[in-house]
């Protein structure tokens, strides 16, 4: 059973019955201003924008932005969070209706919206000076971002849900953000950007069992180079293998692929022409970082 406090911070809520078989309890997520923060920082400090978008649909083409929040947070070496820069929330008129699904979702209407729009030239001033952005399947967010706010498009992204081996790292068994935050004791009811963003802040926060905090171990391998390697000329009847090790299908260049770390290149290299293309050709590769890796 699964206890909720709705009650705010420090207050007490329903209480759970000494005969309740399980008992889990979960606390609403508290206000940033409440969020504990390291006293004793240790340089260098980078500054982490966490941001999250609503929009009416999924293509950054098409779709607008009708929802956008972002909390840029003082990173120092050691993972650790030591202050909350600045914060922002915007809404926005797509100049369309709100689809039903996305209302729905969101609880934004289009009354929420009407006549509301995002001072671009205030974001970027706000957002200029970051090092590293983060989202939850930061891809999305990125996209929209980049057809805002240009100066983004080669801005380097650490995904806390592709990024982060949550099962390894942590032992949370999830990869939704709702999952996750409930996982570790918290739950928010709201699905607005500043409300994932805010949930999404409690994530990064969460100490893992060798003393760090997640948003060090995030960023720590994000920022770490991989190699694309892509099995070139691969027989259409080798997709199952490829699916099954890991590979993804770029529909645009047409063809499988998979990242690894720089010492997995040549195991790698020797898979595919064993397994996949044994009568070549080589398989293309190229360098990944976290500015490239979101895209």
């Amino acid at each position: 059973m699964t206890y909720f406090n709705d009650a705010g911070d420090g207050a007490v809520g329903p209480q759970p019955h000494a005969d309740d078989w399980d008992v889990r309890i979960l606390r609403r997520v508290s206000e940033l201003e409440k969020l504990p923060l390291s006293q004793r920082p240790v340089e260098p400090i980078r500054h982490i924008a966490v941001v999250d978008v609503e929009t009416t649909g999924t293509d950054p083409e098409r779709d607008q932005v009708i929802d956008l929040a972002y909390v840029v947070l003082a990173v120092d070496a050691l993972g650790e969070i030591v202050d909350i820069v600045r914060k922002g929330e915007a809404l926005s008129d797509p100049g369309v209706p709100i689809p039903e699904r996305i209302s729905l979702l969101t609880g934004l209407t289009d009354a929420d919206v009407s006549g509301k729009w995002i001072d671009l030239d205030a974001l970027e001033r706000a957002l200029k000076s970051v090092d590293v952005f983060v989202a939850h399947n930061c891809a999305f967010d990125a996209g929209f971002l980049r057809h805002l706010l240009p100066m983004t498009a080669q801005a380097a992204w650490a995904c806390t849900a592709k990024d982060f081996d949550w099962l390894e790292r942590s032992g949370l068994d999830a990869r939704a953000l709702g999952h996750l935050l409930m996982q570790i004791g918290f739950f928010n009811d709201a699905h607005r950007a500043m409300a994932d963003v805010v949930s999404l802040i409690h994530l990064l926060s969460h100490r893992l069992a060798d003393g760090r905090t997640v948003v060090g171990a995030l960023l720590d391998g994000a920022s770490r180079e991989t190699i694309r390697i892509e099995a070139t000329g691969a027989a259409f009847d080798r997709r199952s293998i490829l699916k099954a090790r890991g590979y993804r299908w770029d529909g645009g260049v047409k063809v499988w692929w998979t990242e690894v770390s720089a010492d997995e290149l040549e195991a790698e290299r020797l898979w595919l022409g064993r397994e996949v293309t044994p009568w070549g050709p080589e398989p293309r590769t190229r360098v990944i970082t976290w500015r490239q890796r979101h895209r």
